[in-house]
């Protein structure tokens, strides 16, 4: 059969910036294309009992519109630049994605730096994805892999424990009924720093 051939990965460079933002880097530079995430220490089990279903929610705003741009305008633009920009959160963090081409990458960054520093959270785009992820969580509950995904960590970890929030990331009826607006603007001031 052979020898298989031995892997050959990138080194990895870090630095660390002025506001104390850490950066790794790896380069391979055999397609002309940047794949980055920024990465908060804040997922769904930092909500807190009240809030289920916050970081999730928050996140899938998050491209809904800036201080400058509008959720369609942000789309139009990805779309011009031929770019990507993907939200969303874990367990224990939340992350924003992007993928771009290298000769775009400066209008691809100023997007993306938009996105991540002047989301507006407009009232009527929360009112449409908060009747969405209400609609997930009654089809998580006659789903049999997302019903365990939300019973199951209770089991595990015991009420109360931070972990023990439905592994879905998507909270229940009552809290997700209950957020606000305003809950989103608080998740965005509160995590997203370095």
């Amino acid at each position: 059969m052979g020898e298989l051939p031995e892997p050959a990965f990138p080194e990895l460079q870090t630095a660390t910036l002025a506001n104390g933002l850490k950066v790794v880097l790896a380069e391979r530079r055999a397609v002309p294309l940047v794949e980055m995430e920024l990465v908060f220490d804040a997922g769904f089990a930092s909500d807190t009992p009240e809030t289920l279903g916050r970081a999730s929610l928050a996140m899938a705003m998050l491209d809904e519109g800036t201080k400058t741009r509008t959720a369609l305008q942000i789309s139009d633009e990805l779309q011009k630049l031929g770019a990507e920009l993907a939200t969303g959160s874990t367990l224990d963090s939340s992350y924003v994605s992007l993928s771009a081409l290298t000769e775009k990458l400066a209008d691809s960054l100023a997007l993306f730096a938009d996105v991540v520093l002047n989301p507006t959270f407009p009232e009527q785009d929360f009112q449409r994805l908060k009747k969405q992820q209400l609609a997930a969580i009654a089809r998580e509950k006659v789903t049999p892999v997302a019903m365990g995904l939300r019973v199951l960590p209770a089991l595990l970890y015991g009420e109360g424990h931070p972990y023990a929030v439905p592994f879905t990331g998507s909270g229940t009826e009552a809290t997700v009924a209950k957020l606000t607006r305003e809950d989103l603007v608080s998740f965005h001031q509160s995590y997203f720093k370095p």
